[in-house]
């Protein structure tokens, strides 16, 4: 296919669900008597992909209970806390502008792809997007499968796309796109720090992505 083409991060980029993803997580430790609270600061810092191996580094063991059983309860108080989450600041404005200057926009995401359907129809932004691809299952492992398989199906040429994300897992599902133009947002998952290790396209603020 021809034409320019967004493709987007859910969690943390569009969605601001991060403060909310810590509280979650820090009810879940003091309930099994681990290490706690996680503040932001550490959980930015160490938050990454595959999601077991963040459990492991906030004091998971896995010895008692599997990661199924810890991401089953997780996605439960998830789903319950979804009401109040918002949609990331700025981010209403830029779709708008990136719309009016002819960009169609894709979600490739690491949530279940029920899940993904659902909550961005309770948003009011399923309109925006010509696809929403999620995994199949709630275990936030890699979508670079799924991002390649869209990517095989629709022909859109990496040279006409712009990806966004806000983890170095989305760096990792850019290269593996061939997305050369791409902007990590450093106020969702991942610290800044953590970002510019791996890249200097990393920005604060929808206001400084240029399309």
């Amino acid at each position: 296919m021809t034409g320019r083409m967004i493709v987007w991060d859910y969690n943390g980029t569009i969605l601001d669900d991060t403060e909310i993803c810590l509280e979650i997580e820090n009810r879940m430790l003091r309930e099994r008597g681990l290490p706690n609270p996680v503040t932001l600061e550490d959980y930015r810092r160490n938050f990454g992909f595959p999601v077991i191996n963040y459990y492991y580094r906030i004091g998971y063991t896995f010895e008692t209970e599997t990661y199924e059983e810890v991401s089953d309860e997780f996605n439960l108080l998830y789903e319950q806390e979804f009401p109040r989450m918002k949609l990331a600041e700025g981010f209403l404005p830029f779709i708008d502008d990136a719309c009016a200057k002819g960009y169609e926009h894709v979600i490739v995401s690491a949530s279940r792809q029920d899940k993904l359907e659902r909550q961005c129809e309770t948003l009011g932004i399923s309109s925006y997007f010509t696809e929403l691809i999620g995994i199949d299952d709630h275990l936030a492992g890699s979508k670079i499968d799924k991002a390649l398989a869209w990517q095989q199906r629709t022909g859109y040429d990496p040279k006409d796309m712009i990806y966004i994300g806000d983890t170095v897992h989305d760096l990792e599902t850019a290269a593996a796109l061939g997305i050369t133009n791409y902007w990590l947002i450093a106020c969702g998952h991942q610290a800044e720090e953590v970002l510019r290790r791996e890249t200097d396209r990393v920005v604060t603020s929808f206001k400084d992505i240029k399309i």
